[in-house]
């Protein structure tokens, strides 16, 4: 954002000397201009006096008595005489701004301003004084009055777009960014500051034809390519986001804010690689900063470099113990590094900063379900489906656990749900039908049968002939039946159906 250095030392004014009859010249117009009544001898009397004290003050200038509290004193007699001398007024008002009184500066110069409102550049200086005093409001008001005098005053223009930038709200700098582009257009400060007022307004297409405005002037602008970077990563233009933040690394290498977006920018184009070294250098620069461990953890995962993400995200989540994310992916690790103990806690960390996490409770039943568990994994599983009904591979694996436990009612009830999602397989429709055979359905145990046959044929035949060598088979209640024969076919080898 650009600067306007707001100045309080300004050329004092310092009248001529006249002769007498200059004297009742100047004060005959003075006064006609100022008090719209005619100067008479007294008039003449209280200017002479009010102006020997302004000499006196006058020929302190340039000297160590400048802005002296007795300088200030001879100002203020020669205004107890004549309390429209503007020029006393502006010069007491420029001693205690330099004194640092200034309440007392602003007071003095509104009354200029309130004698002669074209006073030369007393807008800027009054607009200064309030900025000092923290009154960000009156300095604008005192700005905007300068400029419906002179409207194209650069130098009010940009201070007057400085203080809208620095205040809230933010947007109303817009009309004056424009004006003063307006006159200059190739004032890239001025269009930075445009582009980041529409930025922080949401406005992104707007802010970004500004940055793009500004490269166009300057095409080594660290900002513009910066800024630029992250509106098009926010857009999810992944491929745009890199080109700009790849530029404005090569101008300012290995810059902390930077790092970090580059990644996710990789990330999102799944260039995890280049992701992970955007995010490494980024942890260096900014250790203790806990999601970028999380982001390298991500990222190292998914170029299968297992052992060194449990170290970023154990690292993310020892500065941050609320990132329920960090915990799940920790699961999925530990699990895969044949750590279920690390990988039930991780989950369980999760499930606690948020229970309504689907895909951990998943993960976590499927996980005591391949550790023998079978009471906890129905739980989990169980619990995944009621937080979303149609979570097809939770019913899958409840149908399996369900079966495992003898609970074949309810493991009919999960694989039927499966196949009313339409995300059925043949394992589905096989177990469906061994399930039915159990419970003595023939006619749904040979549909889901056939199912099975038809989309798996090959291993589902051979499956039903080794069951069908039992003794006493859960197939019992088909294996006479003439649909569930032709299921068979001629195959050679195939055992022949016992007799009862």
């Amino acid at each position: 954002m650009q600067r306007v250095r707001m100045v309080t030392r300004i050329s004092r004014c310092v009248l001529p000397s006249v002769s007498a009859a200059m004297l009742a010249v100047l004060l005959a117009g003075y006064s006609a201009g100022q008090n719209k009544k005619v100067s008479t001898a007294g008039d003449a009397k209280i200017y002479r006096e009010a102006m020997g004290w302004f000499k006196q003050a006058e020929a302190m200038i340039g000297t160590p008595k400048e802005n002296s509290d007795e300088q200030a004193e001879l100002f203020r007699k020669a205004l107890k005489i004549k309390p429209d001398f503007v020029e006393a007024h502006y010069n007491l008002g420029l001693i205690y701004a330099n004194q640092k009184k200034m309440d007392e500066a602003a007071v003095e110069f509104e009354e200029v301003v309130k004698l002669e409102p074209k006073f030369e550049g007393m807008a800027f200086l009054l607009a200064s004084t309030y900025k000092d005093l923290g009154k960000t409001d009156k300095a604008i008001q005192a700005l905007e009055a300068g400029l419906r005098d002179k409207p194209k005053d650069l130098q009010m223009l940009r201070a007057l777009a400085y203080l809208q930038v620095s205040s809230a709200p933010e947007d109303r700098a817009i009309p004056t960014l424009e004006t003063l582009l307006e006159i200059v257009p190739t004032d890239v400060n001025a269009r930075l500051d445009l582009a980041l007022v529409y930025q922080k307004a949401g406005k992104l297409d707007n802010a970004a034809e500004n940055y793009r405005d500004a490269l166009r002037v300057d095409s080594q602008n660290f900002v513009a390519h910066f800024n630029l970077g992250l509106i098009l990563l926010r857009q999810e233009k992944a491929v745009e986001a890199v080109s700009e933040l790849e530029a404005a690394n090569g101008i300012t290498p290995g810059n902390t804010d930077l790092l970090e977006p580059l990644g996710d920018a990789y990330a999102l184009l799944n260039k995890h690689e280049k992701a992970a070294a955007a995010y490494e250098a980024a942890v260096k620069k900014a250790p203790d900063k806990a999601v970028l461990w999380s982001k390298l953890g991500f990222s190292l995962a998914n170029i299968g470099r297992s052992e060194a993400a449990v170290t970023a995200l154990e690292n993310s989540v020892r500065r941050n113990p609320k990132n329920a994310n960090a915990y799940y992916l920790l699961g999925d690790l530990y699990s895969d590094l044949r750590k279920p103990e690390q990988a039930v806690a991780a989950y369980q960390d999760s499930l606690a900063l948020n229970p309504k996490q689907k895909e951990v409770h998943y993960n976590l039943g499927t996980l005591y379900a391949e550790q023998k568990q079978f009471p906890d994994a129905l739980a989990e599983l169980k619990t995944a489906v009621e937080i979303d009904g149609n979570y097809a591979a939770a019913w899958a694996n409840l149908a399996v656990v369900s079966e495992e436990v003898g609970l074949d009612q309810e493991a009919i009830r999960a694989h039927e749900k499966v196949v009313s999602l339409g995300s059925a397989q043949a394992a589905n429709y096989f177990h469906l039908g061994i399930l039915y055979a159990k419970s003595n359905q023939a006619g749904p145990a040979v549909d889901n049968l056939s199912k099975a046959i038809e989309l798996e044929p090959e291993k589902y035949r051979q499956l039903l002939r080794e069951e069908l060598k039992k003794v006493h088979s859960i197939l019992d209640s088909v294996r006479y039946t003439e649909r569930f024969n032709k299921l068979l076919g001629d195959t050679p080898g195939a055992p022949p159906a016992r007799k009862p």
